[in-house]
């Protein structure tokens, strides 16, 4: 299980043109250099009885190929510094493992086919039959801060979501009884439904924009024949990735689709335990919980929004990061002090800011998905806390 507090990144950006521009080396006879994460369970792990989905396969693929994997751990809390500081610096042969998308861009690396679909899943009750999104309707979902599945339930009315920024917390609160069913990084909450809880909950993974998918392996550009031999390797090796997978308690099975028809199909980039690098679970230092206090929303500002409303969504989409009613103890999140940093212009610059995001700082963009009045009702609730 991966250290509590430890988010993980994958932002990949441009690698050194210096290593872009470099001839590859050959990996060196009977030995195949592995990249991985020394603390990234269920993917990774140095040490300890279990290692990890990526290490167990890495060590299949070395033998297939009549190699001995020998590794090189780097935390991967930066992928980008990561894939940098080891297989572009040829510190290793073979990095397991990235999104398999053209779209997620990693210059320098060549990859093989992908080897494993991964998504979110529904985590539920095994007695709760749930076949698309609106059975989850009255129901308390947890749901990891930013992420696919957060911002689709927040764009639809009647879904009421508790948000975290790791699945651990997210899980404890579905064992507590605090929320009645979670929508998370599917791997990582199967691998806890298995290890921790005893496979009491059924994990269902989940089709649609952002909510999944494929992982392959990467290796220096230009190795073809490495690359060449990974592949075959993994071809042959796929009845034991199956079975590696259910070792590790990875949601199988049909996927439930939870968002429309048109929404494309845009796969999710990233395999750190939280999940994907586009969902904005990035580092921070805030944690959620389930604060409850006295309802003291004044009325509606000039704005014309619902202050009850807009405090109803705050404090169930937005408290991850601002705390509960905008009081969070990070005076640069405390949100009880635009007045006195923006003056008069404060809520056109708030509302411009939930419009736009500060992807910088892991806030969504929230424009396309809020309507105004969801935004206005947000404003409107943000005037009555003012000091």
């Amino acid at each position: 299980m991966t250290t509590r507090g430890k988010i993980r990144q994958y932002l990949i950006g441009a690698a050194c043109a210096a290593g872009a521009l470099m001839a590859p080396e050959a990996h060196a006879a009977g030995v195949l250099r592995v990249c991985a994460d020394p603390d990234n369970l269920p993917f990774s792990k140095a040490d300890g009885p279990e290692h990890g989905l990526y290490v167990e396969l890495a060590n299949m693929v070395a033998r297939r190929m009549g190699d001995t994997a020998q590794y090189v751990w780097w935390l991967s809390f930066s992928e980008k510094k990561a894939l940098r500081n080891t297989l572009l610096n040829d510190k290793c042969d073979a990095y397991f493992a990235l999104p398999a998308d053209p779209e997620y861009k990693a210059p320098g690396v060549q990859r093989t086919q992908a080897f494993l679909d991964m998504s979110y899943a529904i985590v539920a009750p095994a007695e709760d039959k749930i076949n698309g999104l609106a059975d989850l309707r009255g129901k308390r979902v947890a749901v990891l801060s930013g992420s696919a599945p957060h911002i689709l339930l927040a764009s639809q009315k009647g879904y009421t979501t508790s948000s975290f920024v790791l699945n651990e917390d997210a899980m404890n609160a579905l064992d507590k009884g605090e929320v009645d069913a979670a929508i998370l990084w599917g791997p990582s909450a199967g691998y806890e439904n298995l290890t921790r809880f005893h496979s009491r909950w059924r994990v269902t993974p989940v089709s649609g924009e952002g909510m999944s998918g494929r992982m392959a392996v990467a290796v220096r550009w230009g190795n073809d024949a490495l690359a060449a031999d990974i592949n075959q390797a993994l071809i042959d090796l796929r009845p034991d990735i199956v079975a590696l997978a259910d070792k590790y308690g990875f949601p199988r099975g049909k996927p439930v689709r939870l968002a429309s028809a048109s929404d494309g199909s845009r796969s999710m980039h990233g395999s750190g335990a939280n999940g994907p690098a586009d969902s904005l679970v990035q580092a921070r230092v805030v944690r959620a919980g389930f604060i409850k206090t006295a309802d003291t929303t004044q009325p509606a500002a000039a704005t014309g929004g619902d202050a009850k409303a807009g405090r109803e969504f705050f404090n169930s989409t937005c408290a991850h990061c601002h705390s509960t009613d905008g009081a969070s103890p990070i005076s640069a999140r405390d949100l009880r002090r635009l007045k006195s940093r923006y003056k008069d212009q404060w809520p056109e610059t708030a509302e411009t800011t939930i419009k736009n995001g500060r992807p910088d700082a892991g806030m969504p963009t929230w424009a396309g998905i809020l309507s105004q009045k969801d935004i206005d009702d947000i404003v409107s609730f943000l005037t009555t806390i003012q000091k």
